[in-house]
């Protein structure tokens, strides 16, 4: 597995690097964006290591990028800031997990492993690559989704939070749930970043937008 460490100070880098290497992992590293976009046009990469803080870009920036080329890709955040709005942001912005510093490696290492799980669905799971629910129609080897027909560009985190729906039509999830199906590891805050999605995702699938459809004092389920 080909591990690419996005971060700026070169300490950090090496032990990274030496740590991940040690679990039997292959680490890349770079200091810049620049020299990140550079390391993931030459070589295969299995999942991006992030510092949000870097001297050319800012990660946030980066995010938005490897949304646009790279969302096949995951990305776990490392960083110092701890504000739970800068947490949110990193999430709707395609974020996988996220690591405040200082941080265990053992525990970054499960949560790399525990990313990865999620992205390699089960043998049963490989079953159901395409879905439709009603006019929402959805593959995720391409990762695209279609609504009435019309393509609609998704971020990473909103079609796994669609496709959730999708696959369970007319399912009550809490908000609780969705975080943790979604994102995979219980998530301690407030589960607003749930709402600014589905807000976002209605907004891209206006005239359609009801049938993302709220149950008030439970969470959301998809009408079709």
């Amino acid at each position: 597995m080909n591990i690419l460490i996005i971060e700026d100070d070169s300490s950090i880098q090496m032990l990274l690097k030496l740590s991940l290497e040690v679990e039997g992992f292959q680490a890349a590293v770079a200091g810049t964006v620049a020299s990140g976009l550079h390391e993931l046009e030459s070589r295969p990469i299995d999942l991006i290591l992030l510092d949000l803080m870097l001297p050319d870009q800012s990660g946030f920036e980066l995010l938005m990028t490897l949304q646009q080329t790279y969302k096949e890709i995951p990305v776990i955040v490392l960083t110092a800031k701890n504000e739970m709005n800068d947490k949110i942001l990193g999430f709707q912005l395609g974020a996988d997990d996220y690591l405040t510093k200082p941080f265990e490696t053992r525990e970054l290492v499960m949560r790399i492993r525990a990313v990865m799980r999620r992205m390699t669905p089960d043998s049963a799971a490989q079953a159901i690559d395409v879905l439709q629910a009603g006019i929402i129609e959805m593959d995720r080897n391409e990762r695209t989704m279609k609504v009435a027909g019309k393509l609609i560009k998704t971020t990473s985190k909103e079609f796994d939070l669609l496709w959730l729906l999708a696959k369970n039509p007319k399912k009550v999830f809490t908000r609780e749930h969705i975080l943790d199906q979604v994102w995979g590891f219980e998530y301690y805050g407030q589960t607003r970043s749930v709402d600014m999605m589905v807000n976002r995702l209605r907004e891209k699938i206006k005239p359609y937008d009801h049938v993302l459809a709220t149950v008030h004092g439970m969470g959301y389920k998809l009408e079709v």
